[in-house]
This record gives C-alpha cells, sequence and structure tokens, in this order.
C-alpha cells in the first residue's frame, strides 16, 4: 500500500491566463448566498451596476432586504484590486490532469467598508395590503389614529456609515459660560482674545489667575512678569515689536505665555491687531487716540528703484476639465486627530513654506534682502505694507507732531472704525509724511524727494481746510466714500506681497519674536459682522 502511493502520479494543471477587461468588475457584500439565490436583486440589478460603472459612481447601494422598501441601504465604496476567478475542471479519475482557466480577471471591485444602521420594516397590516388598489391601501392611512400608525419612517441615525474617532475629552475644570450670546469669549491657558470694534460688548476684563509655568525659572518669570505690567501701566497698547524690544529672545518666549492673561486683540478698527491691556476700552477712551495704528500700502515702490515684476504669484494655468480621481470614504471623511499627525502636518507645511520663501528671496535680488532688515521708528518695513502707532510717529517726527496738534483738539464725539479719534481727513498727510522719511532712509533720488514734499504741502492744505470746513460738528460717516491718494497708490503687486507678508506672521515662531516679530499677532481684516475666536500661540 505505501509502495502504490509513493508511486501514484501526482495531479498536474494547466493555466491560461487572459487579459484583464475595463469593464470586468467584482462586488464584495457581507452576506452568504445559496445556490440560486438572485444576488442580482441585492444591487438593484444589473442594468443598475451597467449604469454606474459606466458613469464611475464611486458608491453602489446594496440593500439588504431588496424586497423591503423602508430598508435603507448601505454603499460599498468602489476600490483597486488585482481579483480573478478560477474556473478549475478535474476529471473523474482519483489522479487525473486537472485543467484550470482564468475566467475574468478585474482590477475594480465594490467593497462594503462601512456599517449597518437600524432597519425598519413596515407593519403586517400594511404589507398585507401591498397588492390592493390605491384607494384601499390609502384608507389604511384614514384610519390611523396614533401617531405611530402614519408609518412615518425614522432619520437616520448617524451621518456616515464609516467608523470614526470620538475621542471626546472633556476639560476637568471646564465651566459653560454664562453668557453664550456675547461676542467676546473669555479663553482657556495659551489663548489669544479677539474682539470686534463694532460690536457693543464690553472688552475682556482681567483674570482671576495667572497660568502655571513649567521650567521656567522663578526669577525670569518675576522679571518678565512685572515688566509686562510695568509697560501696560505706561502705555496700555502696544506694538508687538515695539513692546519686544524691552525683553531678549528667551524672555520673548516667557512673555508670550502671560500676554494672553494681560492683553487682548481687536481684528480689526484703527487699534487692530495690537495687544491691549484687559479691561481697557479704547472706543470709549479719547485717551486712546495716541495710540492708534498709521499703515501704508505700498512700500515695494518706496525702496526699490523699479517696480519689479511680482514673482509670489504662481503663473495662470489653463483649466483642464477632466475627471476627478474616486478615492476610498475612509480617506475622505476620516480625520486625524492624533497630536503626532497634527505636529507632522505642521512641521511638514512650515517646511514647505520655508522653502517657497527661500525660492522667493533668492530670485527677488540683494535689494530686498537689504531692506528687509530695515527698521523704522523701530517697526521692521516689511515688503508690502508698514504700519507704526500714532504716538511713535509724533515722538520721532517734528513735521508729524506739528501737524497732528491742530486736530488733537478736534477729536470724534465717537470712535469711528476707520479713523479712530481722529478725523479721516488727517491720515493723508500723514501716509505722505511717513513716505518721505522712508524713501529718505533708503536713500532715494533728490528729484523723487521734491516731488513727495510738494505732495505733502498740498495734502496738508488740503486736511486743514477741510478740518476748518467741518466746524464743531461730527459730519464724517464710518467708512470713507472716496479712496485717498495712498489706495490710489498701491497696485495689485503690492497687494499681494502683504498677502504673502500675512501668510508668513502665520507660520512664524516664537523664537524669531525679538528680532524679525510682526507688529501683531493677528492679521485680521474689517470684517461687518461680529468674529471672535480663540488661536493657539
Amino acid at each position: 500500500m505505501a509502495g502504490d502511493s509513493a508511486t501514484a502520479p501526482a495531479s498536474t494543471m494547466r493555466l491560461e491566463i487572459p487579459k484583464g477587461h475595463a469593464s470586468n468588475i467584482s462586488i464584495e457584500m457581507p452576506m452568504l448566498f445559496k445556490d440560486g439565490a438572485d444576488m442580482a436583486s441585492y444591487f438593484g440589478g444589473t442594468t443598475n451596476l451597467q449604469t454606474i460603472q459606466h458613469t464611475k459612481t464611486p458608491f453602489l447601494p446594496v440593500k439588504l432586504r431588496p424586497r423591503e422598501p423602508n430598508a435603507k441601504p448601505i454603499f460599498a465604496d468602489r476600490a483597486k484590486t488585482q481579483t480573478f476567478l478560477l474556473h478549475v475542471t478535474k476529471k473523474k479519475r482519483s489522479h487525473g490532469e486537472l485543467s484550470g482557466k482564468i475566467a475574468t480577471v478585474t482590477h475594480e471591485k465594490f467593497v462594503c467598508e462601512g456599517m449597518v444602521d437600524y432597519q425598519y420594516l413596515a407593519a403586517n397590516q400594511y404589507t398585507e395590503r401591498a397588492n390592493d388598489p390605491l384607494d384601499v391601501r390609502l384608507r389604511t392611512y384614514l384610519e390611523a389614529s396614533t401617531q405611530d400608525d402614519l408609518e412615518l419612517i425614522p432619520e437616520v441615525f448617524s451621518r456616515v456609515d464609516l467608523p470614526l474617532k470620538y475621542e471626546f475629552k472633556q476639560r476637568p475644570m471646564y465651566n459653560e459660560t454664562q453668557t453664550p450670546s456675547s461676542d467676546l469669549k473669555q479663553v482657556p491657558r495659551h489663548f489669544f482674545t479677539y474682539a470686534n470694534f463694532r460690536s457693543n460688548s464690553p472688552v475682556p476684563q482681567e483674570v482671576q489667575r495667572l497660568p502655571k509655568t513649567r521650567g521656567i525659572p522663578l526669577h525670569m518669570e518675576e522679571h518678565v512678569m512685572g515688566l509686562l505690567k510695568e509697560k501696560l501701566a505706561e502705555r496700555p497698547i502696544w506694538m508687538r515689536p515695539k513692546l519686544f524690544a524691552f525683553f531678549t529672545t528667551e524672555e520673548c518666549r516667557v512673555a508670550m505665555k502671560f500676554l494672553p492673561y494681560l492683553c487682548y486683540i481687536f481684528v480689526n478698527g484703527p487699534w487692530r491687531g495690537m495687544w491691549v491691556r484687559l479691561g481697557y476700552d479704547p472706543r470709549t477712551t479719547p485717551d486712546a487716540a495716541p495710540y492708534q495704528l498709521v499703515e501704508i500700502r505700498g512700500t515695494r515702490r518706496l525702496v526699490s528703484e523699479t517696480v519689479t515684476p511680482l514673482v509670489l504669484l504662481p503663473k495662470t494655468k489653463k483649466k483642464s476639465h477632466r475627471r476627478m480621481p474616486y478615492r476610498s470614504r475612509l480617506n475622505t471623511v476620516f480625520q486625524v486627530n492624533d497630536v503626532e499627525d497634527k505636529v507632522a502636518m505642521h512641521l511638514k507645511k512650515k517646511k514647505a513654506h520655508n522653502r517657497s520663501l527661500a525660492t522667493v528671496k533668492a530670485t527677488t535680488g540683494d535689494d530686498d534682502r537689504r531692506n528687509a532688515a530695515l527698521v523704522i521708528y523701530g517697526v521692521p518695513l516689511r515688503e508690502g505694507f508698514f504700519y507704526v502707532q500714532l504716538c511713535d510717529l509724533v515722538d520721532q517726527n517734528p513735521a508729524v507732531k506739528a501737524f497732528v496738534a491742530p486736530f488733537q483738539k478736534r477729536l470724534r464725539s465717537s470712535a469711528s472704525v476707520w479713523g479712530g479719534w481722529f478725523p479721516m481727513c488727517m491720515f493723508p498727510p500723514i501716509r505722505e509724511m511717513l513716505k518721505l522719511h522712508i524713501v529718505t532712509t533708503v536713500g532715494r533720488p533728490a528729484e523723487e524727494i521734491n516731488v513727495r514734499q510738494a505732495q505733502i504741502d498740498r495734502a496738508v492744505r488740503n486736511a486743514m481746510e477741510e478740518l476748518e470746513g467741518r466746524g464743531g460738528v461730527d459730519s464724517e460717516e464710518d467708512k470713507p466714500s472716496t479712496k485717498d491718494e495712498e489706495s490710489k497708490e498701491a497696485d495689485d503687486d503690492d497687494v499681494a506681497a502683504a498677502d504673502n507678508e500675512s501668510v508668513d506672521d502665520e507660520e512664524e515662531d516664537d523664537d524669531a519674536a525679538s528680532d524679525d516679530g510682526e507688529a501683531d499677532d493677528g492679521e485680521a481684516d474689517d470684517d461687518d459682522g461680529p468674529f471672535i475666536e480663540s488661536v493657539m500661540i
């Protein structure tokens, strides 16, 4: 017996491999079918499958109960695969030759990746009359005595059928706010509070407790906290570079831990983007007029000999109309909440931004690198825009001080979102004086300086005439009706450069807070409605 089994011939099989066809597709359903079962009825028949395959629809509805109208379908997702159907033929002999053939090769499949929601079935009283005439079937609903007899289909419990990470992490010390309709939001640690200038809500008041610091020496913590309180008592509103000029690099990092508990930031208005002491409302205090912001745009043409073409904007590509590739809903809907993945994504975006910034600097030339370190009135001159507080400008520029003196006696009755406490006619001459100081500092030709001086004289005369014509009545609107010379002078290239600078400020780390820090923590546009949010630093 052992010898006979050892000498028995082994079975062999020949295999033929055909080429794959694009029309072939595989369907994986979470069911076991018996022989002779109508499998096509579960996904709507072969006609429905052909339509979905022809239109490349990424989802295929599958009904677990195809004859039940109230049953909700599950959706199978289209995915890539390498699948073949093997047809094997065996002869009657026990050790005969086998013949195999790959009947079908497919590169796509529909697989059910989601979970099944609750299924609802119709009551027997309705299924028994399903084949009756319409008037007989409707009589069942007319005879309903309760709401449950109306056979109303409940809504879907889940929005998606894919499992998502819940990760509910409620803070133990969380307390629900007493005024949920307020436009201000009290922030937790390491967050800034942003307020809307147009809102009538009171400004945030001083916090009751300070943050817990770990790893910071006690003497440095006391020194930084004492210096911050001293500077905020001296001036309630500060720009970032002006305040950080009193600190070292290490002290700036420590100061960023305490500033959210000492200051808040306006997202719009004449004090936008600056750190305002908690409890101090410049909208109701005329003494806050000297701390307003004076901003100019279009500084690119002030520091360059000629207006060079902007290299920050990519070339417009021709639009191509093509079908977007389908992808699994696991990649589309699944949200990664892990802290490590967020940090990795942040570093990846930052590296890409640094690479693009290095390419831009390499193409802009030596003039841009030289002007990037230029400091005007203690504020770095950024390409595209520049802003400084009016009090610093008055202290260091005698011409501006003499020009502003008459306006300080003619303040508005209420603060405006555009001009603050001063009339709007005061700012065009100040912007021209600030531009003259910049072009003089960078060494522009004498002809251009003379032309700008003539523009300043003309703007000063117009401002004085308008001030005298106003009288004692505040006749200005919140929004200027005509554009000033500054807005006419700024072109599209300079505005785009300013937008790129604002993106650079979002990517900026706390390490650069002492030297290359932005003038404010949040560059914000003048929104029309209430806008309050907290941003992690």
